[in-house]
């Protein structure tokens, strides 16, 4: 299965008998965060609980507009403070009451410091990272971009936990086999640049190990990995020109320009999850729409 877009995604969810997915919100007092969260409840795709000041949350969704028959349904666990809030949504967490933990108004690192922590958290992989998911007109499928969220500048064997990160969430949302392009400036190895160096390590690393059904194929350019014309013209072979599922950047710089470049140039939708958790973590920035944490809610559901 390929998925081609966020509504073939979304009638995807809608299709299937599964149980709808629990979503734990922590400081679920975001306007953005809650809008999405309510109307993909409203829909039957999630089942939402709420961790923060009960009053607060109670006070947004009347504003909202929500019915009060919705509101006293909800799930809403009263807690005050953001340490509190973080470690009470992650709880929920381990205790297996929840699917999915999204962030609300909470700044990011007080919510990553509870799924961290080595005693009480709900890490799992030895790297936790950023996937963007991408839907642009241009291209045919939605792209899979790693990591322009998270690390900085991974070594190559972080890069290998990034991608093992990465052709986890494909697996989890149904494809048979994955196509991965290990970005670089140029098809051709340059011994002067890491990201073209690291790119020969990891194609290698793929080919000798059994990671599942994949190709990785790199060093590769953004524009071969993009288009079979393009690749046909320069006469580069590979069952990944054209054809890239997951799109490896060097390091976040990278990663960071080209996924809001597809945003804002190339009017695509996106969505984004950290991965490497017990869970699925949606943290969508300050200037995320309600649409962005929508898509990334289904994203998270569909796991």
């Amino acid at each position: 299965m390929i998925l081609e877009s966020f509504d073939a995604l979304k009638k995807q969810l809608s299709s299937t008998d599964s149980t709808p997915k629990r979503v734990v919100v922590a400081a679920a007092t975001d306007e953005h965060t809650l809008s999405a969260v309510i109307a993909l409840h409203n829909e039957g795709l999630l089942i939402p609980v709420l961790v923060g000041e009960k009053n607060l949350i109670v006070e947004l969704l009347e504003k909202m507009n929500v019915s009060e028959s919705i509101i006293t349904s909800l799930n809403i666990i009263d807690v005050d403070g953001d340490t509190e809030i973080a470690e009470k949504a992650v709880s929920v967490i381990r205790d297996g009451l929840g699917d999915v933990l999204m962030k609300g108004h909470i700044q990011t690192r007080d919510l990553l410091k509870a799924v961290v922590n080595k005693e009480t958290g709900i890490r799992e992989s030895k790297t936790l990272s950023h996937v963007a998911i991408n839907e642009i007109p241009y291209y045919h499928k939605l792209l899979f971009l790693t990591d322009g969220g998270m690390m900085l500048t991974p070594d190559v064997d972080t890069k290998e936990d990034i991608l093992l990160n990465a052709l986890e969430l494909t697996k989890k949302l149904g494809y048979v086999h994955t196509n991965v392009a290990i970005l670089d400036a140029s098809e051709n190895v340059n011994p002067k640049l890491q990201a073209s160096t690291d790119a020969v390590i990891l194609k290698d690393r793929f080919e000798k190990n059994d990671f599942g059904d994949v190709t990785v194929e790199g060093p590769i350019s953004l524009d071969l990995s993009l288009s079979k014309e393009i690749a046909k013209e320069k006469d580069y072979v590979s069952p990944v020109a054209g054809e890239a599922d997951i799109l490896l950047v060097p390091d976040i710089v990278a990663g960071n320009l080209l996924g809001k470049s597809m945003v804002t140039f190339g009017k695509g939708k996106m969505a984004g999850l950290v991965l490497g958790a017990k869970v699925p973590i949606i943290i969508t920035s300050r200037g995320s729409t309600t649409e962005e944490k929508m898509n990334s809610l289904m994203i998270a559901c569909a796991m």
